[in-house]
C-alpha cells in the first residue's frame, strides 16, 4: 500500500441488491425547489420526472420573475423557466431541513439560468455560501446556458443554509435549489469536510446523453465523455451495485485502449488542471468487468496518479461494481494532476474503466456578512 503525496486510496466492491434501502424511483427525502413560481404551486417536471415546490417558506424576501420568452424552448428543464432574485439585502439565505437532519450526507444542488429576467442584459456574478462556508462565485457569462454548482456536505446542525451573496452591482438570483440524502457511508470527508463537484464523468455513454434521476437513485448527473482513441465496450446484463450507487446506464458502459489508433494500447490516460495549486482533491474511479472472461485470460491493472502509485493491482470483478476512492486529499502543489492506468506485465487484456467522479475540498472561508 503506497500513498500519493497526501493521498490514501480505499476500495468499495458491490454488495447485495437487498441490502439497499432507498428504492428505485423513491423521491423521499428530497428536496426539490423551484425558485420563482407562486407559493403553493407544485409540479412533476415531465423531462425529469422530479416533483417541484415553490421555495416560499425556505427563504425571507426575494421577487419572482420569469426569463425573458426568447429563452424558453421547449427542450428547457421547467425549474429554469423562472427565478427569485434578491435585488435588497447583501445576503439572502434559502434555510433547508431535511429529515436526517445533522447526521445526514447530503447531495445540494443550485442551478441558474439568467435569461434576461430583468430585461437589463447584465450578466451577473455573486458568491454562493452552504452555511458559513464559502462555496463557489456564480459567473453567468451567457444569458441562455444554464449553469449548476454541486457540494456534499454534512451540516454541523439540523439545518442547510445556502445563502447568495452580493459582491457587486448585479443582482443575485437562483432557478432552483435541490437536496439530495445520500447514503453516509460514501463519500467519507477528513473532519466531514465539505465536496465541490468538480467533474463527473461516465465514460463509453452509447446515447451521448446526461444521465441523472430516475436512473441514479441519488439525483447525481452525469456527463457523457469520449476518451481519445478509445472503444467501448458494454452489456445488457444487470451489474451488481455497492454502497455508491452508479446507476446501471452508467455503469453498463466501459472504455478500453483502441487496439489500432492508441498510442499505447496497454493504458488509459486522462489529466486534469487545478483551479489553484493549493486546491486538496478527491477522485472515484469506478469499475466493472462487462467481459466474461475465459479462466485463461486476466484483465488486470494498476492506477498511477502523477507517476505514483495510486492503487493496484487490481481485477474488475465480473458484473460487480468496485470504486477505487480518495480518504486522505492531497494537494500536490502543481497545475495538472495525470491519471494513468496501465496494464500489468501478466495481463492479458487491457485496463477499463466505467467512470470518475472528482471533488474539490471545501477551504472553509467563513464570511461575516
Amino acid at each position: 500500500m503506497e500513498m500519493l503525496k497526501g493521498f490514501l486510496f480505499a476500495w468499495l466492491i458491490a454488495f447485495s441488491l437487498a441490502t439497499i434501502a432507498v428504492a428505485q424511483n423513491n423521491q423521499t427525502g428530497f428536496i426539490s425547489i423551484d425558485c420563482g413560481i407562486p407559493a403553493g404551486s407544485n409540479y412533476t417536471d415531465i423531462i425529469t420526472g422530479l416533483s417541484y415546490t415553490s421555495d416560499v417558506g425556505y427563504v425571507s424576501g426575494g421577487v419572482n420573475k420569469s426569463i425573458s420568452p426568447i429563452y424558453q424552448t421547449n427542450s428547457l428543464e421547467r425549474p429554469y423557466l423562472t427565478v427569485t432574485s434578491f435585488p435588497t439585502g447583501t445576503k439572502n439565505c434559502y434555510t433547508l431541513t431535511p429529515n436526517e437532519g445533522k447526521s445526514g450526507k447530503y447531495l445540494v444542488r443550485a442551478s441558474f439560468l439568467y435569461g434576461d429576467y430583468d430585461g437589463t442584459a447584465q450578466l451577473p456574478e455573486f458568491d454562493l455560501y452552504i452555511g458559513e462556508t464559502y462555496w463557489d462565485t456564480v459567473t453567468i457569462s451567457n444569458a441562455s446556458t444554464p449553469t449548476w454548482m454541486e457540494t456534499i456536505y454534512t451540516p454541523s446542525n439540523d439545518s442547510v443554509n445556502v445563502c447568495l451573496v452580493k459582491t457587486d452591482t448585479t443582482t443575485p438570483f437562483i432557478s432552483a435549489l435541490e437536496l439530495r440524502p445520500l447514503n453516509v457511508s460514501t463519500y467519507r470527508t477528513v473532519q466531514n469536510s465539505s465536496l465541490e463537484l468538480f467533474v463527473r464523468l461516465d465514460f463509453g455513454s452509447l446515447t451521448g446523453e446526461e444521465v441523472r434521476y430516475s436512473d441514479d437513485v441519488y439525483d447525481r448527473i452525469w456527463t457523457p465523455y469520449k476518451l481519445s482513441n478509445k472503444v467501448t465496450i458494454n452489456t445488457t446484463q444487470d451489474i451488481l451495485q455497492n454502497s455508491y450507487r452508479v446507476p446501471l446506464a452508467v455503469m453498463s458502459t466501459a472504455v478500453i485502449p483502441d487496439p489500432v489508433t492508441a498510442t499505447d494500447p496497454d493504458s488509459i490516460n486522462f489529466f486534469w488542471y487545478a483551479d489553484n495549486t493549493t486546491d486538496k482533491y478527491y477522485i472515484y474511479l469506478h469499475f466493472a468487468e462487462l467481459v466474461e472472461l475465459p479462466e485463461t485470460e486476466t484483465r488486470e491493472f494498476s492506477i498511477y496518479i502523477n507517476d505514483d502509485l495510486f492503487y493496484g493491482p487490481m481485477s474488475p470483478d465480473y458484473l460487480s461494481a468496485t470504486t477505487i476512492y480518495t480518504v486522505t486529499p492531497g494537494s500536490l502543489g502543481i497545475e495538472r494532476y495525470d491519471v494513468v492506468i496501465n496494464k500489468t506485465a501478466t495481463s492479458t487484456h487491457p485496463p477499463l474503466i466505467n467512470a470518475v467522479e472528482i471533488y474539490r475540498e471545501l477551504k472553509g472561508n467563513e464570511t461575516n456578512i
